[in-house]
């Protein structure tokens, strides 16, 4: 019977564009024979999706849906969504389960158990420290995840730091790590650099766009950009790109204020053409959780592969990128420490910065990370009935 990899996530599967990667790379390098990825139905989403001839997403549509989001009624939903899973692939060759969260991690164990499965724990981010986690909820999680991960064959996280923090939490020798980079378009790929996003937004010649672009939420350095940018030299943009509940204050001041920019997000594969028209990226993560200390974002490899330089948060991981490479610059996370920063660059900075990119951006890319990750399903291989 055919080998099947299963990817399990509690969303609805919509802009997961590692995990898009991630199975793209397994179905390419032919260790599986199919992949099933299970996610959880929202309207506007379609409850089956082929992505292609290998690889389908199935959305559970909830029967307990309509029940308010209180702690009982949501575990109520999570009972239902995992028997779902189980039920449905219980008589599947699941020769791996890729659990992406903790949240699906008791699913993975089930189908250790019963199916033999190889279980592969994807953290996304440190999964105990995460922004807005707190209360009952987080010592769930903690008393979760301190007695379910050791059923894991393999454990996957985004930074050296996390892996750092996860071998010293739960004493574990071996915790692999497969950064969120996206595609080099170096390698297969026709080249990305345009002047889109200068041209829609009528940035003339001599002026400088900054761009910060993915999930336009809090923590991530919003409003700090805003204020700055309320008071630097009107021949200084910045430019939103993406989507977040931020997004109605930004075009608020998008009003009032000629240099400051919102454009909608883009398709995954047009990202980096976008990017690579605008002069500097910013990844102004705030430390309001272990998680956002220890990240590598991805935009901040998505600038760096469109040939941008970046300014990050002074945090470990992405302060180490800027130090390696000379490709940017690492600040504090405030609106002086970037007001002064913006104030000074010049277009002979950007020049300088963008040379170290363009002689750094092919230490990284796609075609590196999945390289671990197909050692770690190759590692783990089943046999084939």
């Amino acid at each position: 019977m055919p080998n099947v990899n299963l990817h399990v996530f509690l969303s609805d599967f919509r802009h997961e564009s590692r995990a898009l990667r991630e199975t793209k790379s397994i179905v390419v390098s032919g260790l599986v024979d199919r992949i099933f990825i299970a996610g959880l139905w929202e309207r506007g989403v379609k409850e089956l999706e082929e992505i292609d001839d290998k690889r389908v997403v199935w959305r559970i549509p909830l029967k307990t849906r309509s029940l308010p989001r209180d702690l009982f009624s949501q575990f109520i939903k999570y009972i239902e969504w995992t028997t779902r899973i189980f039920f449905r692939f219980r008589k599947e060759h699941i020769a791996h389960i890729n659990c992406h969260g903790l949240s699906s991690l008791p699913i993975g164990i089930l189908f250790k158990i019963f199916k033999k499965s190889k279980l592969i724990y994807d953290a996304h981010e440190l999964e105990t420290e995460r922004s807005g986690l707190c209360g009952i909820r987080k010592q769930l999680s903690k008393f979760m995840e301190r007695r379910l991960i050791y059923y894991s064959d393999s454990i996957i996280v985004v930074s050296n730091s996390i892996a750092e923090w996860y071998k010293s939490e739960y004493s574990i020798k071996q915790v692999h790590v497969v950064k969120n980079v996206p595609y080099n378009y170096k390698y297969g790929i026709e080249s990305i650099y345009s002047n889109v996003l200068k041209e829609k937004l009528e940035i003339k010649g001599d002026e400088i766009l900054f761009i910060c672009q993915g999930g336009l939420s809090k923590g991530r350095g919003i409003q700090i950009i805003l204020d700055t940018f309320t008071k630097v030299d009107r021949n200084k943009h910045i430019v939103f790109m993406g989507r977040g509940p931020l997004e109605k204050d930004i075009k608020q001041y998008e009003k009032e204020f000629p240099n400051i920019h919102f454009h909608g997000a883009v398709k995954p594969e047009e990202v980096l053409c976008y990017t690579s028209s605008a002069d500097i990226g910013v990844s102004l993560i705030e430390n309001t959780c272990l998680s956002y200390y220890y990240s590598l974002p991805n935009k901040v490899f998505e600038y760096l592969l469109s040939g941008v330089p970046i300014i990050v948060s002074d945090f470990p991981e992405m302060g180490k990128l800027v130090d390696e490479n000379n490709c940017g610059w690492k600040i504090r996370v405030d609106s002086d420490a970037l007001f002064k920063l913006i104030g000074k660059i010049s277009h002979k900075d950007i020049f300088e910065k963008k040379n170290n990119v363009l002689k750094c951006k092919d230490n990284y890319g796609w075609h590196k990370e999945e390289e671990t990750l197909l050692k770690i399903y190759k590692s783990t291989e089943w046999k084939r009935l």
